[in-house]
Formats: structure tokens, sequence, C-alpha cells
């Protein structure tokens, strides 16, 4: 699933430079970029054992400051939102 601020964008970039998305519960995921250089399999870090912070979460706030810095229609209510959060690695 793709978050609502991403679906506008190209899926081939995503594809280019998203290597893994690994879901951890309902509306959370963590996402491994690409960085461009393939690591072996022992070097790769194991997504659901995570122990350091997400260079970003997309939450309401965050999906809210995108709507209005992109002039995007008032459709984001807090009543009516679940936050879907993507946790984004190195």
């Amino acid at each position: 699933m793709v978050p609502v601020l991403l679906r506008n964008c190209a899926p081939e970039l995503i594809e280019q430079f998203v290597e893994v998305v690994t879901p951890i519960s309902d509306y959370t995921y963590r996402w491994k970029l690409n960085t461009g250089s393939k690591k072996e399999k022992h070097e790769r870090a194991d997504l659901m054992a995570v122990t350091g912070k997400p260079i970003l979460t997309i939450d309401f706030k965050t999906a809210k400051r995108y709507r209005k810095a992109n002039k995007m229609p008032h459709q984001f209510r807090r009543a009516a939102w679940t936050d879907l959060t993507v946790e984004v690695y190195l």
C-alpha cells in the first residue's frame, strides 16, 4: 500500500528507490531505501528488529503539511483519519 501523499508519484520512481516494504502492523510499514549498492545477506538489516530511529515518519501532521504546501484540496479530516505510518530507513 502506498501512502496517500505518494500516490501521485510514478510507480517506477518508487520501485527504483524503495528496496523493501515490510508491514509491521495495521497502518504501519517500514521502507528500506535502495542506496544503489547491493549488500550481502549478512550485511542487511532485519527490518523487524530495527533499533534506530527512522529518518522520516509520515503521519497526519506530515500529510497535512504536504497537502498545504502543494495546494491540494481540503479533504483531510482528523476525525476520519487513521495514521498511516511509513518509517523510512537507509
